[in-house]
């Protein structure tokens, strides 16, 4: 269980009351990694997933030669490993530690627990999750139609070459 200072200071979470926030606390841990230190690896099984607090989290692909890629790095209020957990597929990348990190954790029990007793609490931390993949989303598209020379028409017509 974690406090509610703690998930008053994590920006995902300012738009919930303190209220909201304090039943939230039942449902997460709190859990740290020294620098270096593996949060989870390539084809691991998603247990959890976090929502950083403190430190940064470097992802890494694995180019099939034993040599890592750094592809990404996770920021504070930032949520990590959610593809994976709500897929419930093998994670696709290695997260390790690049600095000593600070996570709010939900294992599987705890979000199945979670949807419930409080769904409407659930929706509403579930749509600030979404709003972050889609905003990754979006940022991928960009750099796509950058690569690929596309740009969009005034108006927001379709994608043109």
């Amino acid at each position: 269980m974690v406090k509610l200072k703690e998930l008053q200071e994590c920006s995902l979470l300012k738009s919930f009351t303190n209220d909201e926030l304090k039943e939230l606390a039942d449902y997460f841990d709190l859990t740290t990694f020294a620098k270096g230190e593996l949060l989870f690896d390539e084809y691991d099984r998603p247990e959890c997933f976090y929502l950083i607090k403190e430190g940064k989290v470097g992802l890494y692909r694995n180019d099939n030669f034993g040599r890592w890629t750094k592809v990404a790095v996770v920021y504070p209020g930032t949520p990590l490993g959610e593809c994976a957990f709500f897929l419930d597929s093998p994670h696709s990348l290695r997260a390790v530690a690049e600095s000593p990190v600070k996570a709010f954790k939900i294992d599987r029990a705890s979000f199945n627990e979670l949807r419930e007793k409080r769904p409407e609490l659930l929706v509403k931390f579930m749509e600030v999750v979404l709003s972050v993949l889609a905003e990754r989303l979006k940022a991928e598209d960009r750099k796509f139609s950058e690569l690929c020379g596309f740009f969009s028409v005034p108006g927001g017509g379709r994608w043109r070459r």
